[in-house]
């Protein structure tokens, strides 16, 4: 082992769907049983990459990371509730999440992670998600591509297309074309689902503001450091705000295009 190393995953910070996954990713990095567990950390890298520090070697580690996320996603339902098709609440075998597509406090308002078109039911697209997800075989995993599924929207590299133009493709009829990466959907699903609350991060009807610490810190503290509010951390904050209501039948259909920087380079929180 060389635990000197540490695990570098492809994860872009500007990336809704990519910034959600590496909080799920670090949570689940969390529950993998080790000698060092407690001595755990993670940060972002200005590569483009999303660090964790184990006792193991990167790649050791990657296996065990992955494999643990993989069993937790793959448990992943829908259970529906009474009312709208958003209605219900995410469950991971005995794990029992929330439901980020709702105001806890009744507030008729759409909130802002509801982002996909209203054809896309949870209830039927995260079966179908679930089934899309292969097994880990290699260091791609997280970017590996399917079709023919329905997105949450948090990933700015999905539906980019027919959004800009103002209309969700489910309307054009090409959703069966779009490309989707599995595990990202469902990590990012995940981690509003039981990790992360997104309450936390809103700072208006449709946006949200993420910060993205560089400095390593101990793994229990990501969630805590990604609201900006560790006094001292270094991190550089997001501006991560939903796009919709363009034309015609793409009025409705919101997507969460790449991050904005809302102040230049590292600052103190």
């Amino acid at each position: 082992m060389k635990p000197d190393i540490p695990l570098l995953l492809d994860l872009d910070q500007q990336n809704l769907a990519h910034f959600l996954s590496a909080l799920a990713l670090a949570s689940l990095a969390d529950r993998i049983e080790g000698v060092g567990q407690q001595a755990r950390t993670c940060w972002w890298k200005d590569d483009g990459h999303f660090a964790i520090q184990s006792e193991y070697s990167g790649e050791d580690f990657r296996l065990l990371l992955y494999s643990k996320a993989h069993e937790f996603l793959k448990a992943l339902k829908w259970v529906p509730g009474l009312g709208g098709v958003a209605q219900g609440v995410l469950v991971s075998g005995r794990e029992v999440g929330i439901n980020p597509f709702i105001y806890l406090g009744g507030d008729s308002r759409r909130p802002p992670l509801r982002a996909f078109s209203a054809k896309v039911v949870p209830a039927k697209v995260l079966p179908q998600q679930v089934e899309k997800l292969r097994s880990p075989a290699n260091d791609a995993w997280l970017n590996e591509i399917e079709r023919g599924v329905s997105s949450w929207g948090f990933d700015c590299r999905v539906n980019m297309d027919a959004s800009d133009a103002g209309i969700s493709s489910d309307a054009e009829g090409t959703g069966g074309s779009d490309p989707i990466f599995p595990a990202i959907e469902l990590l990012s699903l995940a981690a509003v689902g039981f990790f992360v609350s997104a309450s936390a991060w809103q700072t208006g009807e449709r946006s949200l503001c993420a910060a993205a610490w560089t400095y390593p810190i101990p793994l229990q503290m990501a969630l805590l450091a990604s609201t900006g509010r560790i006094h001292g951390l270094p991190a550089r904050r997001w501006n991560f705000a939903s796009r919709g209501r363009a034309h015609g039948e793409g009025r409705r259909f919101q997507f969460f295009p790449p991050a904005t920087s809302r102040y230049p380079g590292d600052i103190s929180l």
